[in-house]
């Protein structure tokens, strides 16, 4: 009888290596996506991404390092839901399953007592620009500031941003490593010594391989792990001024018993130029007790002057305008005077069990190349609705709310009888009526699948957007939705304030690329149209736009 009770106990050790808490584990190999070489020594780290409150990152990843095979292993792992990644020094860091440098990977579902294995990863190594950069004789400038910037979307528009830098040795030469694959620009300045006497011409930023105009420079194509050498950048002359100026501060100073904050003054002259990211290239210059502030070595063009008091949690500026011709640009005077205070208070439509604790109101700058010092208002509604955002500059903002309640939606923001919900808030040295915002519990919602037409399959893993249409909204950021699909190739717009919107689903495009008129114009008949009333809810089927037909 000893084997019946043997039987007996059969399922009962089956169940026992199929619990729930039965660890998992994975391995694979990590190699150099260029070559197909190991990578040895690489961190892998498994991080869970399906956590509970209060668990913090550091209690859920698990790391190990490469063997010399590039192998590596890591057992004991609780089921659930992870992101595997790996990293070494002179590589991208990348995730498993991902199409590209800079790409999001596959997620990993670990089922009690799961083996996954030949779990492959491949990084793509850094690539370098390498160069002198040298004068009008071909000498070698020294100390040279050189920059590397390339193009990206920013509230629609693509702009060149500045991505990283270095300084020339004493041979001129220069070594900008670390890039991801790209089109990047290269650029090259020296600054006026101001222990020597100025000149009417003096060395401006430049642009390999020698212009002075940042819309004629030569793109230099990077690819992965490519060593670009020779990448050499002649310094140009061209006709300069000095810019001078002062700054009054008006801010008021500590109420008796008060302690003043520590406070920063900072004026910069920045490049007003659309196609330049942030309000353009940018240069700062010392500010003397008296409030006087001097920038020599200016080439002619169009500029911001912005002067900057930075105190802890806010930072209030004054700017203007200025052109630069061929004469000495002086008697430039920027005040500096105390925001004022912004309130308001938030009330929701109908009834709702919801709680608002969570809902923060910031203020954004509204005009594209704002330049910010310090962070921006942002305000916590209080539990009555009430908020007040003190010290708030003189400019033009939008109105954003986080932390809403699943479901909700803004649906109006008003100053006295104006809509500064479209049209922006304008600051201008006096308090504005107090805000009235108001939010809708009756938020719409878009679900569907995205189809590849392909492979006759749904499509995982890719990136969907809600579009909206009216054109007062297409400007507005905070009016698009993003998704990722799941392995069923499925996705989830909620909290969808009303209005018409199409749906685009895509193998690959640049981040915001979808706020570009440009961009957008030969695709717009490749989105599926929805429109969303309050609590409404729409299913759709989408079809995947494929990287090599987003131009057809």
């Amino acid at each position: 009888m000893r084997w019946m009770g043997a039987l007996l106990l059969l399922p009962l050790a089956l169940a026992a290596q199929t619990k729930t808490d039965d660890p998992c584990a994975v391995s694979g190999q990590v190699s150099n996506a260029a070559t197909g070489e190991p990578v040895r020594r690489a961190l892998v780290s498994l991080r869970r991404i399906d956590m509970s409150p209060g668990v913090t990152n550091i209690q859920v990843t698990n790391t190990v390092t490469t063997d010399a095979a590039g192998r590596f292993a890591i057992a004991g792992i609780a089921p659930g839901k992870y992101r595997l990644s790996a990293e070494r020094s002179g590589f991208i860091t990348a995730q498993y399953g991902s199409r590209g440098p800079g790409k999001a990977g596959n997620l990993l579902t670990l089922e009690p007592g799961q083996k996954s294995s030949d779990l492959a990863i491949r990084l793509t190594p850094h690539a370098v620009i390498a160069g002198h950069v040298l004068d009008e004789e071909g000498d070698p400038v020294a100390s040279a500031n050189v920059q590397v910037s390339r193009q990206q979307y920013m509230q629609g528009r693509k702009q060149i941003a500045q991505m990283n830098g270095t300084s020339t040795n004493d041979l001129g030469e220069y070594r900008l490593f670390g890039l991801v694959p790209g089109r990047y620009y290269v650029s090259a300045t020296t600054r006026p010594n101001p222990m020597l006497p100025q000149t009417e011409d003096e060395y401006v930023t430049t642009f390999f391989p020698r212009t002075t105009d940042v819309a004629a420079a030569a793109p230099i194509d990077v690819g992965p792990g490519a060593q670009l050498r020779n990448i050499d950048i002649t310094l140009a002359k061209m006709h300069t001024v000095t810019v001078k100026g002062r700054v009054v501060n008006e801010v008021r100073p500590p109420a008796s018993g008060e302690t003043a904050p520590r406070t920063n003054l900072n004026v910069m002259l920045s490049v007003r130029n659309a196609m330049v990211a942030g309000g353009g290239f940018t240069r700062g210059a010392s500010v003397t007790p008296q409030g006087t502030f001097e920038f020599r070595g200016v080439a002619p063009g169009s500029y911001f002057v912005v002067a900057a008091i930075n105190a802890p949690g806010k930072s209030i500026t004054a700017r203007t305008a200025i052109q630069v011709g061929g004469v000495n640009l002086e008697g430039i005077s920027l005040t500096i005077r105390g925001g004022v205070p912004v309130s308001g208070h938030l009330r929701v439509e109908g009834e709702t069990t919801q709680s608002i604790a969570s809902v923060r109101l910031l203020l954004q700058p509204a005009d594209l190349g704002g330049l910010m010092f310090g962070p921006m208002p942002t305000q916590q509604v209080k539990p009555d609705g009430s908020f007040q955002l003190d010290d708030v500059g003189a400019d033009r903002y939008t109105v954003s709310l986080t932390g809403l309640p699943e479901g909700f939606y803004v649906k109006s923001v008003r100053s006295a009888n104006l809509d500064v919900l479209a049209a922006g808030l304008e600051i201008a040295g006096i308090s504005p009526a107090p805000l009235d915002v108001v939010l809708s519990p009756n938020a719409g919602q878009v679900a569907g699948t995205v189809l590849d037409s392909r492979t006759q399959k749904a499509a995982a893993m890719m990136m969907v957007v809600l579009v909206p249409q009216e054109k007062e909204r297409r400007e507005r950021e905070a009016f698009y939705q993003t998704a990722t699909t799941d392995f069923s190739g499925q996705f989830t717009f909620k909290s969808v304030a009303p209005g018409e919107y199409r749906v685009y689903a895509w193998e690959e495009a640049e981040y915001g690329a979808w706020m570009d008129p440009d961009f957008m114009k030969p695709l717009e008949s490749r989105g599926e149209a929805v429109s969303i009333q309050e609590g409404g809810r729409q299913a759709i089927q989408v079809n995947l736009i494929p990287a090599d037909s987003q131009g057809d």
